[in-house]
């Protein structure tokens, strides 16, 4: 990607960050084969899995504006969609993470926007020869941000970086980015 003015020690901090991120995924996974016994009445206990607490339908409904507002704001991508999402900026179920393939290297335009926060950071990652490329888009929420980056032959993807302050009020704010060529 052009234009990423990091150093060595920026692009080690975003891969120690992404390696944590997946370590600890990883850590929450669990396999059962057949010989695992199923519980029954008798030793049937709770489950202990996390469970979120459900939003405030005043939430919710301020979450479907913030969608609406958002879709229109990535609308404005011009040429053929290669990756779009969106997702929570806060709350439960917070962040997004898609992937891509780029099937000609070239210039691509990145737009993204987000609603309900002052700002988001949303994350590219794309695989090159040798390692990893990382971009990191800090969005100013009172608009749409797009920039023209160059993409190479790959896999792409983008993660939205949730905010740091997990007892923060939920608002229903969103975020999203939309790749596009042409």
């Amino acid at each position: 990607m052009s234009g990423l003015g990091g150093t060595k020690t920026v692009r080690g901090v975003v891969v120690f960050i992404l390696g944590v991120t997946l370590a600890v995924g990883l850590a929450t996974c669990a396999y059962e084969d057949e010989g695992d016994p199923l519980p029954t009445s008798a030793n049937a206990s709770p489950a202990s899995a996390r469970t979120l607490p459900a939003k405030d339908p005043d939430v919710l409904a301020a979450e479907a504006r913030n969608y609406v507002e958002l879709e229109r704001r990535l609308a404005t991508a011009p040429g053929s969609v290669l990756l779009a999402d969106a997702g929570p900026a806060d709350g439960p179920g917070v962040g997004f993470r898609k992937a891509a393939t780029v099937t000609t290297a070239g210039p691509y335009t990145v737009t993204a926007a987000c609603v309900g926060i002052p700002r988001a950071q949303i994350y590219l990652s794309q695989g090159i020869p040798g390692g990893t490329d990382h971009q990191v888009f800090e969005v100013d929420c009172s608009g749409t941000q797009t920039q023209v980056i160059q993409l190479q032959k790959g896999s792409i993807g983008a993660q939205l970086m949730w905010r740091h302050d997990p007892t923060a009020a939920w608002t229903g704010a969103v975020a999203g980015i939309r790749i596009t060529v042409g």
